[in-house]
């Protein structure tokens, strides 16, 4: 029952932690904005493997350009 994690980005779930996990994982379901957030990272990469950009649009108006 517990979580364990290495410098290297390797996680391992234990005991009852496990079990939820598997449990979620199974029997969840995804939030709205979830899946709208996964349409538009989807679109985005597309459009970066297609332009060789993305701009983006920041809650204050701001665009910000990335490569």
């Amino acid at each position: 029952m517990s979580i364990k994690s290495s410098a290297f980005g390797g996680v391992t779930l234990t005991g009852d932690d496990a079990k939820k996990f598997i449990n979620q994982v199974t029997y969840g379901r995804p939030k709205k904005e979830a899946v709208e957030s996964l349409a538009r990272g989807s679109n985005m990469a597309k459009e970066f493997v297609k332009e060789g950009k993305v701009s983006l649009q920041l809650k204050d108006g701001k665009f910000v350009y990335g490569r």
